[in-house]
């Protein structure tokens, strides 16, 4: 959704092979490179699973240092019963991101967004909401989410507030699997 919003994207991936298959497979404006080239750029989206966050983030701050990192990781567990949110020792995947980047600034964002509605071409109609405690940095993010035809980035509070955010994910899983669909957030009574 980011190229076909005109954007240039590096997907990374510690498998050199991997990431470039699968930036094959997305098309457009889409090149597959290592975690730490992608780390590059000056806007970098972490949406690994919640088991491999805090070993990714560790291993890549210092090419992350100076960049504006979107965590959309969320912590979940699933068993026979669904999913379910768990409770990180920091608070949340984007206050664990804080600790572990230091020298980066951290914007939880894109919690909400089916990763398989993401990957198609039907319309989009989701607000994502967006946390963190740098103006300049959650203003850069909600221009990248509106750049996206179909999404509306909203500010949701600071970044102590991501695990409320990030928890409710489990909630869309469990609609999206009852009722067949793609659900997403939608924040009423905004101006437009």
């Amino acid at each position: 959704r980011l190229a076909s919003a005109g954007w240039s994207i590096s997907l990374g991936s510690r498998d050199m092979q991997r990431a470039r298959d699968a930036a094959e497979s997305l098309g457009m404006r889409v090149t597959g490179v290592s975690n730490e080239d992608a780390c590059a750029n000056d806007g970098v989206v972490v949406a690994v699973p919640w088991h491999a966050h805090r070993e990714t983030l560790a291993t890549l701050a210092p090419h992350l240092a100076g960049r504006v990192v979107i965590d959309a990781v969320n912590p979940l567990g699933f068993d026979s019963r669904g999913p379910f949110a768990l409770r990180p020792k920091a608070g949340s995947a984007a206050e664990e991101a804080v600790a572990l980047l230091p020298l980066s600034t951290v914007v939880g964002a894109f919690h909400h967004l089916s990763s398989e509605l993401m990957l198609t071409d039907a319309p989009l109609d989701s607000d994502v909401l967006v946390l963190g405690d740098d103006r300049a940095a959650i203003g850069r993010v909600i221009a990248l989410i509106d750049s996206i035809e179909g999404l509306r980035g909203v500010y949701a509070g600071r970044t102590r507030n991501a695990g409320q955010v990030e928890s409710l994910t489990a909630n869309l899983i469990a609609i999206n699997r009852r009722y067949g669909i793609q659900a997403g957030i939608r924040v009423t009574g905004l101006p437009n």
